[in-house]
C-alpha cells in the first residue's frame, strides 16, 4: 500500500466553521444534509493533516437532492465548480453529509458504492490532489480519502480549534488511562477524554523564578505530557517528560 495512505490522516477545522457546519447538518429535523469543505494538505511528522479552508453548504432540495441509488446526493451543478476550484488551488475536495447517532459514525454501503462510482472521475478532475468524503454524527466523524495512486485511507480524528480544543473520532477511542488509578480523582472531574488530552499536552513555563519548581511538579502530577522550562536571560531551557 502507498506509504502516505498508511499514515494517520487528521482533519483540523476552525471552531466557527465547525459551528456553522454542525448547525447545518443538525438543525433538529432528524434528516440528512450536505456540504463540501475545501482543505489544504500538509505533510507532517505525525502524518498528513487536512486544514479546512472553505465551507460550502448545500441547499436542501436544490444542491442536495433525493438520490437515484441512495437516500440523498449532491447535484453535479454544485460539485463541478468546487472540484475545479480545488484542482486550481491545489485543495482537497471533501463531500460531507450526516447520519444519526452521537458518538460513533460510519459510511453506509450506499455511501461506499457512491464513492466507488464517482470518486475515480473526481480524482481525474483534481489532477493529482486527493479527494474524499466525511460523514458526521453529533459528536463523531469518519472519512474516506482517495489518493491519486487509487489507494484509499481514513481520517483518524478531527480537531476543532476554538475557545476549547475538541476532538472527534469515528468511534470512542480505547481508554488508555482507564486502568491507571493515578489520576482517578481528576478523571472524575475532567472525564477520561479530558485526562487523555492532558496527557498529550505540551506546556512551557517561562521564567525560572521561585514558583517554577512547584508549578512543574503540579503539572507533572496532573499528568501533563511534556513540560518545557525556559530561562529568558540565558535562553537556556530544559525539557522533560512528566512520566
Amino acid at each position: 500500500m502507498d506509504e502516505v495512505a498508511m499514515k494517520a490522516w487528521r482533519l483540523t477545522l476552525p471552531g466557527q466553521m465547525y459551528g456553522v457546519l454542525h448547525q447545518h447538518l443538525f438543525p433538529g429535523d432528524g434528516d440528512e444534509h450536505g456540504a463540501v469543505i475545501l482543505a489544504g494538505l500538509a505533510y507532517t511528522s505525525r502524518g498528513p493533516r487536512l486544514l479546512a479552508r472553505e465551507l460550502h453548504l448545500a441547499r436542501d432540495g436544490v444542491d442536495y437532492m433525493a438520490g437515484k441509488r441512495g437516500y440523498r446526493c449532491l447535484r453535479a451543478e454544485f460539485i463541478t465548480p468546487l472540484i475545479r476550484k480545488a484542482r486550481d488551488q491545489r485543495l482537497v475536495y471533501l463531500a460531507i453529509h450526516n447520519h444519526g447517532g452521537k458518538d460513533a459514525v460510519a459510511f453506509s454501503s450506499d455511501d461506499i458504492a457512491s464513492h466507488e462510482r464517482g470518486y475515480p472521475a473526481l480524482l481525474d478532475i483534481a489532477n493529482g490532489v486527493p479527494v474524499g468524503a466525511l460523514v458526521f454524527a453529533r459528536n463523531a466523524v469518519a472519512g474516506d480519502i482517495w489518493l491519486n495512486s487509487r489507494h484509499r485511507t481514513t481520517v483518524s480524528e478531527a480537531v476543532i480549534l476554538g475557545a476549547c480544543r475538541h476532538v472527534l473520532y469515528p468511534s470512542p477511542p480505547a481508554d488508555d488511562l482507564q486502568a491507571d488509578l493515578t489520576f482517578d480523582r481528576q478523571v472524575r472531574l475532567f472525564g477520561d477524554r479530558g485526562q487523555r488530552l492532558l496527557s498529550k499536552a505540551k506546556v512551557a513555563i517561562i521564567g525560572l523564578g521561585g514558583g517554577w519548581q512547584p508549578a512543574r511538579i503540579a503539572l507533572g502530577q496532573a499528568g501533563c505530557g511534556r513540560i518545557r522550562t525556559v530561562r529568558p536571560r540565558s535562553r537556556r531551557h530544559h525539557e522533560s517528560s512528566a512520566h
